[in-house]
């Protein structure tokens, strides 16, 4: 799977993941799968603890299409919110490298990232139970 990241107008981009996935399933028959990032959090207002969901990297949507499906740049040119997709230095537009890693990351996760469950004892290693940043650990340091 091939994944490509679109950069465009902040808070636009569901819309524009609604707009772009109809022009794919039109146009090549595809239902791709395109992720806008969100990060969801607890967040105090008015005295009043709610859970609310915000842009993890405002302005970017990540497009993941097959291997053998060459990427549709005239769908991104005839949006209007859509300002380009993101190239490599030598102009290919595939993602490579940390860059894949990241949007595999992404999604690995559909898009929404929870927050993570740790263990924390001062002065131990810091163990991530569950979530995105689940398998990872660490020292925490002053």
């Amino acid at each position: 799977m091939r994944s490509y990241c679109l950069y465009c107008k902040t808070g636009s981009e569901e819309k524009l993941i609604r707009l772009l996935k109809k022009d794919i399933r039109d146009y090549l028959g595809l239902d791709a799968d395109i992720y806008y990032p969100t990060k969801i959090m607890n967040q105090r207002r008015r005295g009043i603890w709610s859970r609310v969901e915000q842009p993890l990297l405002p302005g970017y949507i990540f497009i993941y299409l097959e291997d053998e499906i060459p990427f549709p740049l005239f769908i991104i040119h005839q949006e209007r919110d859509a300002y380009k997709i993101l190239r490599n230095l030598d102009g290919t537009l595939e993602l490579r490298g940390s860059d894949a890693q990241y949007a595999a990351w992404v999604y690995n996760h559909d898009g929404r990232f929870e927050p993570s469950t740790i263990v924390l004892k001062a002065g131990q290693i810091v163990k991530v139970l569950d979530g995105p940043l689940r398998d990872m650990q660490g020292r925490l340091t002053k």
